[in-house]
């Protein structure tokens, strides 16, 4: 009686176990794709540097061609309603020196829930120009003054394109997040997962959202030369 009491037990768990392990594995699975994602950024800066975040994700810094530092992480973002789960490739390029341009963002199309949004932590609530995509725009208390209004032009045209998330401009960095990668339907649906297609953000799609970045800063450049003239 007691073996048999035993045996219902082992067998009882033996499921369980298995679940365990085989969770466990599909863990590791997990794991060994994310940091797999930014592989093809060695190929596109100058002396990369590999590197994870808390959350397991990769971070490459490096230098462009015009001695630019810049870094590059990516963003796994299931909180979206109603759509796929969304790969965020953000793209920070660092300024020595502080620059004159005041602190802009704008965020195309929030929902509330970007966690991983610049804008979301910038003081002032600005008035984005008007356009046919729903945008936050956010800044510094100087970013209000009328002399910044071609920047924040500059910005609100950058988030038509449907794959930009996020623009932001600071005295020390300039930020662009940009989609990467779509979540898979049947993984979404069917298990709750953020499964992507690609095993490694594209070389192409690194070098546009870098692009974008530098095209931010020229707009940035432009704009404060244009208030420094006006002031003079």
């Amino acid at each position: 009686m007691i073996l048999s009491q035993g045996l219902i037990l082992i067998l009882s768990l033996a499921p369980c176990a298995l679940i365990a392990v085989l969770a466990t594995r599909e863990h590791r699975k997990t794991m060994t794709r994310r940091h797999r994602l930014l592989d093809e950024a060695g190929a596109v800066l100058k002396t990369p540097r590999f590197g994870l975040s808390a959350d397991h994700h990769p971070v490459v810094s490096g230098v462009l061609e015009d001695g630019t530092q810049v870094t590059l992480d990516v963003v796994t973002d299931t909180m979206v309603t109603r759509r796929l789960p969304q790969l965020w490739l953000r793209v920070t390029l660092q300024d020595g020196v502080p620059q004159v341009w005041p602190a802009i963002g704008v965020l195309a199309r929030p929902t509330g829930s970007e966690y991983y949004s610049t804008v979301h932590g910038l003081n002032e609530w600005l008035t984005p120009p008007t356009t046919q995509v729903p945008m936050l725009m956010r800044g510094s208390a100087d970013a209000r003054n009328d002399q910044w209004q071609p920047l924040r032009q500059g910005l609100a045209g950058l988030v038509a394109d449907p794959r930009l998330k996020e623009a932001v401009v600071t005295p020390r960095m300039i930020r662009v997040v940009m989609q990467a990668a779509e979540g898979e339907r049947s993984a979404h649906l069917l298990l709750r997962q953020a499964r992507f297609a690609v095993d490694t953000v594209p070389q192409p799609t690194i070098r546009q959202a870098l692009a974008l970045a530098m095209e931010l800063r020229s707009l940035a450049g432009s704009a404060a030369r244009r208030a420094v003239v006006g002031v003079s």
